[in-house]
């Protein structure tokens, strides 16, 4: 025994053994109960939403917070405790609309743990209640530095997206806030539309930025396009077609003249030199007469292209100055490409056509000089019977004149 006792480390373990039990008799026998802080206990003003609710306010600082609660108990009991089983309580009693308070705290034990609650500490927290409104502010540009067009480029009307800017927040804080700005750089040239993007900055009445809690004022987006839209522009000229021209006829005899000769035209870079002209549509010669010398079309611009021109249609007259209409009995009428099966006969022995074109060429054609013809290429027939066929005029020998309007010829067709 002698030799246990002199051996340092098991005197150690008694001792320790032994201070553990005086400990348990203590606790358990000698001194039961006892107390012990819980530290970091939450507050939250919500929980009392409903008496705040009736008022229209939210917490709008101190609504968050933690404290430390004295607890007593059985020392078996009190030392599992933990901040989840207390829930802390603000007094709203004194709460009667927007502002700052100082509230009172009431710990409560909310588990089924057999403790009391000794006291809080803090007793009492600051909270600043406000109601929380929405607000929509007009949004403004800012553009800094300096920025070129080309001479042939045009800029136009700058706009933005978004064009305002909804801001939330406490009702007495949003009353400095009048407006939002976005700030953009711009240097050099450019010769494409612009899509600057910039950071959003609450001003007041007076322009100047405002300095906020961005923990309490929040916006609905944070960051704007300033869009400076950069077209093109060039002249296009107009341009036209003509269709059932005679054969051997040449346009380029008919003068005439044009309401518009071109349009100043804009458009994105690309687009524009994609175009180099603008095309009207196609103009009927036979149906230029005497008495309606002109055509009108309307200007049908390529999407992407735009212009600043109020016209909305451009006019062509053609110059028939010295022309003259004559109607000539055409009895030569050929009837081509009949199909073989069957026996084709004209039932029209003559068509009136009437020419139009100068007095000096009119006045020296006979109606020998005139062809009816009529293609039955154009038109499928499967079985016998009398048809209508459309016919077309020539003048085989070349003479500068156009009938006018359209002709037909009726034919039987026959079995062979």
């Amino acid at each position: 025994m002698n030799g246990i006792f002199k051996d340092k480390r098991i005197m150690f373990i008694i001792s320790l053994a032994a201070s553990f039990i005086l400990w348990l008799t203590v606790s358990l026998v000698i001194r039961p109960t006892g107390e012990v802080v819980v530290q970091g206990v939450g507050v939250n003003v919500n929980v009392q939403s409903g008496i705040l609710a009736e008022l229209g306010l939210s917490a709008i600082e101190g609504g968050e917070n933690t404290v430390n609660v004295t607890i007593s108990g059985s020392r078996s009991v009190i030392g599992g405790v933990s901040a989840e089983d207390i829930s802390i309580t603000p007094s709203l009693s004194g709460v009667s609309g927007a502002g700052i308070y100082e509230l009172d705290l009431r710990a409560v034990n909310n588990s089924s743990k057999d403790f009391e609650i000794v006291g809080v500490y803090p007793s009492t927290m600051k909270v600043k209640f406000d109601k929380y409104v929405d607000k929509t502010v007009k949004l403004e540009y800012l553009i800094d530095g300096e920025y070129n067009i080309p001479d042939e480029f045009i800029q136009e009307e700058i706009y933005l997206d978004p064009v305002s800017v909804v801001v939330t927040g406490p009702e007495k804080d949003l009353e400095e806030i009048e407006g939002a700005r976005v700030e953009v750089f711009l240097s050099g040239d450019y010769s494409e539309t612009i899509a600057a993007v910039g950071e959003i900055t609450l001003i007041d009445g007076d322009g100047n930025p405002v300095d906020y809690n961005r923990n309490e004022i929040t916006t609905d987006v944070e960051v704007a396009t300033v869009f400076i839209p950069v077209h093109k522009t060039a002249r296009l000229p107009f341009i036209f077609d003509y269709t059932n021209v005679p054969q051997f006829f040449s346009t380029e005899n008919i003068n005439y003249s044009i309401s518009m000769t071109d349009i100043l035209a804009e458009g994105e870079d690309h687009i524009i030199d994609r175009f180099g002209e603008i095309f009207l549509g196609y103009v009927n010669i036979r149906n230029i007469t005497l008495d309606n010398p002109s055509v009108t079309f309307p200007i049908l611009l390529p999407d992407g292209i735009t212009t600043d021109v109020y016209e909305e249609e451009v006019t062509i007259t053609f110059d028939l100055t010295d022309y003259v209409e004559s109607t000539f009995n055409v009895t030569q009428i050929n009837i081509i490409n009949a199909p073989k099966n069957y026996k084709i006969t004209s039932n029209t022995s003559k068509v009136a056509v009437t020419l139009i074109g100068p007095a000096e060429v009119v006045n020296a054609l006979s109606a020998k000089d005139i062809v009816v013809e009529a293609d039955l290429s154009t038109r499928e027939i499967t079985q016998t019977g009398q048809y209508r066929i459309q016919a077309e005029v020539f003048l085989p020998g070349g003479e500068n004149a156009w009938a006018i309007g359209p002709y037909s010829i009726t034919i039987t067709v026959k079995e062979n």
